[in-house]
């Protein structure tokens, strides 16, 4: 059986108080209605009946209260222990609303027992996950601050408003901010630290100041500092772009340019070095192979014969690589001797031709000439445009089929000459010419070819059209042959009317034996020279330093004199003012050879010719006899 809800209590206690009111109120009537009644009387009678309701209205508010209120105090206890973390029950008696309240209540807390529980594990569950992450994080960055430190140029990362957030102790020497400072920094704050010892800090402020306008440009600064030695540091920067595209933030790399350049300065002294070291032995190779070859070890069958060219046509090869390299350390340096003068390409491009005849010829390749006579003069070393017409038609007929032409051609394009060299040959890939004149490249499986040189041709080409002012540049087609082009300034002034040569001089034919000093700090050297002026009948006398040079030439007064220019004690140059101040050895013709004379000096010095090493033993005759003719 159901029991009585709150309403119907509360109904039950109000139709009591209703009862008795009505109860009252019929006393109070009939009262009312005695004709004996006293007015005292009903007064007294109707406070009496106020005071009964009154508290039969408290009472039954008394009795209501107590029906509901510790219920409702049980209730709100258990909310309390609820928001503190509990999980209270609460008994249900009863089938009322307040029962049916508390019963809600009980499940209500079950629930959220049950979804912290759950909670509690998941969360364990994410914070035991989030350490292991967090430790893997810890681990990583210890580990990219390592490759950071472990990094010799600097890098530094930075937020999309040019904030460091990450650098390593290379940033920290460069800006003189420690590491620990460096973290949210502003890239304009690290510039203004090193400011005073800028050369050119409005620059650098200007560069700093477009990265800043255009977040997504991928652009360089460089630190020029005023310290000794000029110390530069280049700033590499790169945008870093989110996964929607924008740009969140940027890394910049910087190398040390003072570094760079010291390495690089290495790098040339140690191939100077050793290719000069080459140079004295390939001298004495050549000159025996000469010597062998022109019959002065007798005859000898003809396979020997056949090894010995092969071996003089790899010495030729390989001085012409050891020429190169130090061709392309002198034009990288500026240093290489370049004079433009007024002068006729034509000339030029025949002296080319004939330089190149024999390859063409063994090859099967035709050269034409395309230049009209009436080519206005170029200005130019005729030398230096001499060695890029030659290196260019030497390529154009290595590449060509048997059968084929090259053609050299040239024409007038406003202020300049525009020279041409076509070939038909295979062609090359646009890929290889964007880097077809840059150091050490070659084309496209030709490093099987038996005639692949340095890959120092072209670079040297573009080193010297450019010292000439002009540029240099390639087109091409696969399979459809390929066209270099350069261009020379036209010169605005006549050639110089050349100087009339004097009568050629002829070797010694006298019979007369000749007394030849022979200078060079090298034994083997000094061996092959004194053979080839022996078996032309003179009498040789060597030394191999400066000092008993001079004391040779003082004592004996030589008819001829072959300096080599690098001796041990004095300098070649030195050596050679001495002899031209001494009144024994004034007037005795002087032939420098070195592995890199300089020409101008040796000449002013009062040289009468220079060689350069290896010899050739057919041009060192000839200057000699030359020499000797003037001798009486």
């Amino acid at each position: 059986m159901r029991r009585p809800g709150l309403t119907t209590r509360f109904l039950a206690v109000s139709g009591g108080v209703i009862a008795g009111i009505f109860l009252l109120a019929a006393v109070l009537v009939r009262q009312w209605n005695e004709a004996s009644a006293r007015a005292a009387d009903l007064q007294r009678l109707i406070w009496i009946f106020a005071l009964l309701i009154s508290g039969m209205v408290i009472a039954a508010s008394l009795i209501q209260a107590a029906m509901v209120l510790p219920r409702l105090r049980r209730i709100l206890k258990g909310m309390e222990e609820v928001r503190g973390g509990g999980y209270p029950r609460l008994l249900a008696a009863g089938n009322d609303e307040l029962a049916e309240t508390v019963r809600g209540f009980n499940e209500t807390v079950d629930t959220l027992r049950s979804r912290d529980e759950k909670l509690r594990a998941w969360a364990g569950h994410r914070e035991s996950e989030l350490m292991k992450l967090s430790q893997e994080l810890d681990q990583e960055r210890e580990r990219l601050d390592t490759v950071l430190s472990a990094i010799g140029d600097g890098v530094i990362v930075l937020d999309s408003e040019n904030k460091v957030l990450m650098a390593n102790r290379r940033v920290s020497e460069i800006f003189g901010i420690p590491v620990e400072q460096l973290q949210g920094c502003d890239l304009a704050v690290l510039i203004e630290q090193v400011r005073h010892r800028l050369l050119r800090p409005d620059l650098v402020e200007k560069k700093v100041l477009e990265l800043r306008r255009a977040p997504s440009l991928v652009d360089e600064v460089t630190l020029e500092l005023d310290d000794p030695g000029h110390q530069a540091i280049r700033l590499y920067s790169v945008p870093v772009h989110g996964a929607d595209g924008h740009v969140i933030g940027r890394i910049a790399t910087s190398l040390d340019l003072g570094r760079e350049r010291e390495i690089e300065r290495m790098k040339t002294e140690f191939l100077s070095t050793i290719s000069h070291e080459l140079r004295t032995p390939l001298t004495s190779i050549k000159g025996s192979l000469g010597l062998v070859l022109g019959g002065a070890a007798g005859t000898f069958s003809a396979d020997a014969r056949e090894l010995l060219d092969i071996a003089r046509t790899n010495t030729d090869r390989l001085v012409r690589i050891i020429n190169q390299i130090l061709d392309m350390m002198l034009l990288e340096r500026g240093q290489a001797l370049i004079r433009p003068v007024p002068m006729p390409l034509g000339a030029c491009a025949e002296r080319a031709v004939r330089a190149v005849a024999a390859p063409a010829q063994e090859a099967g390749v035709e050269v034409k000439v395309q230049i009209p006579a009436s080519l206005p003069n170029v200005l130019g070393d005729s030398r230096r445009v001499e060695q890029v017409l030659v290196n260019l038609l030497s390529n154009a007929i290595k590449y060509s089929n048997r059968g084929r032409e090259v053609v050299l051609s040239a024409r007038a394009e406003g202020d300049t000459a525009h020279v041409a060299v076509k070939d038909s040959g295979c062609g090359m890939s646009p890929e290889f010419l964007e880097r077809l004149f840059t150091k050490f490249e070659h084309a496209e499986g030709s490093l099987t070819r038996e005639s692949q040189g340095m890959g120092l041709g072209l670079a040297i080409c573009r080193h010297v059209v450019q010292a000439h002012g002009g540029r240099i540049w390639a087109e091409s087609k696969e399979a459809a042959g390929s066209t270099f082009h350069f261009t020379l300034p036209l010169s605005i002034s006549p050639i110089a009317e050349p100087v009339p040569p004097r009568a050629p001089a002829v070797a010694d034919a006298s019979g007369t034996p000749r007394l030849v000093l022979v200078i060079d700090n090298d034994e083997d050297v000094t061996r092959i020279l004194s053979y080839i002026f022996e078996t032309q009948g003179h009498q040789v006398i060597s030394a191999h330093s400066g000092n008993e040079a001079l004391e040779l030439a003082r004592r004996h007064r030589p008819d001829l004199i072959t300096l080599d220019l690098n001796l041990p004690d004095l300098d070649g140059f030195e050596v050679l003012r001495m002899m031209r101040a001494a009144e024994e050895s004034r007037h005795i013709p002087v032939i420098c050879i070195s592995v890199r004379p300089d020409v101008r000096l040796a000449l002013a010095l009062g040289a009468d010719f220079c060689m350069e090493k290896p010899l050739d033993i057919d041009r060192l005759r000839e200057l000699s006899g030359k020499a000797l003719a003037t001798v009486r």
